[in-house]
């Protein structure tokens, strides 16, 4: 996207909302809205409304239709709903889609970048679904084998997770003796 190679065009100040999602906690959450609207979205929506295209979003949410918003709010996979009201453009618009979603249903993200990337990056459906049927050992094989000194391999680790092993397998490999090395 940043190397305007892809169709999505890149803001640096989207990307920057999709990863930090700032909260604005000037304007408090509507009563009408509490009963099914999390405040913490509400005030991810005041952030939201500070970029350029979103300034009528918090209105419409509020004033115009919030029944509507509600129901795409309460689906399943929101991410591959229609948005109300004049919304339904971001469907053109998968990266500005996925500012929305990040505010009003965070939990659905990475399902979102799932479908985004499908859509957007040419073969994105490899990317995805390149794991699903390796090991953790076969993908640290192909990761090492894709890395440079200039691309290295970063781990993001969930609890419980541990690629020492893995880790341990391919030093040895390559020629190198974990155990060496660490005395």
């Amino acid at each position: 996207m940043q190397k305007g190679q892809l169709e999505a065009e890149y803001n640096a100040t989207q990307m920057a909302f999709l990863v930090y999602c700032p909260l604005s906690t000037d304007t408090p959450c509507p009563a009408s809205l509490k009963e099914w609207l999390p405040e913490t979205a509400w005030y991810s929506i005041q952030s939201l409304i500070k970029l350029d295209g979103f300034e009528q979003f918090s209105t419409h949410l509020e004033k115009e239709a919030p029944r509507r918003f509600q129901d795409w709010y309460n689906y399943l996979a929101p991410e591959v709903e229609k948005l109300p009201l004049d919304w339904k453009r971001l469907e053109s618009l998968p990266f500005q889609k996925m500012l929305v979603t990040r505010c009003l249903r965070p939990d659905r993200v990475t399902v979102a970048l799932s479908h985004f990337i499908t859509k957007t990056l040419p073969h994105g459906k490899k990317f995805v679904e390149c794991d699903a049927t390796s090991s953790a050992e076969e993908v640290l094989f192909s990761s090492y084998a894709d890395s440079t000194p200039a691309t290295p391999i970063y781990f993001i680790l969930s609890p419980g997770a541990n690629p020492i092993k893995n880790v341990q397998a391919l030093a040895i490999h390559h020629g190198f003796d974990p155990a060496k090395q660490l005395a």
